[in-house]
């Protein structure tokens, strides 16, 4: 259970910080492209952490995004101005609430005191994502 949540999570983290920097040169609202830029912060900062603690652990991460979110990020590469804004914000709540599951079981069913506690402190940050991205505009 461990080594699925590090992998999920860290694919996961990948992505995030793959589509901020999308945000960055093809949003057309500075709202997203904010909110992109804190995603890129955030997500380096916690896949980060969570080499340390995966290194610690004699454990594997991800070394790039799943396949069907590499298809997510072709597909928002494409895109520029309000259609990039609206699939990215659609794309982002829903990879939130993913994530926030993945995390949340790992928090709650893990086997690994250190990695519960990890994905435990880390969803008060991916819940606060879920906050800011419901308040970006309507697009």
């Amino acid at each position: 259970m461990d080594n699925d949540f590090l992998r999920q999570a860290s694919a996961a983290g990948l992505t995030q910080i793959a589509l901020g920097k999308l945000a960055a040169g093809h949003a057309g609202s500075s709202d997203v492209k904010s909110f992109g830029e804190r995603m890129v912060t955030d997500h380096t900062a916690i896949n980060v952490d969570m080499a340390k603690l995966a290194g610690s652990k004699g454990k594997q991460l991800a070394t790039s995004s799943d396949p069907d979110q590499q298809q997510i990020i072709s597909k928002l590469g494409e895109m520029t101005g309000a259609d990039f804004d609206r699939a990215y914000s659609d794309t982002v709540v829903k990879m939130d609430k993913n994530a926030q599951g993945i995390y949340e079981l790992e928090a709650t069913h893990g086997e690994d005191a250190d990695i519960r506690e990890f994905a435990r402190k880390t969803m008060s940050t991916l819940k606060e994502h879920d906050s800011l991205a419901g308040s970006l505009p309507l697009f």
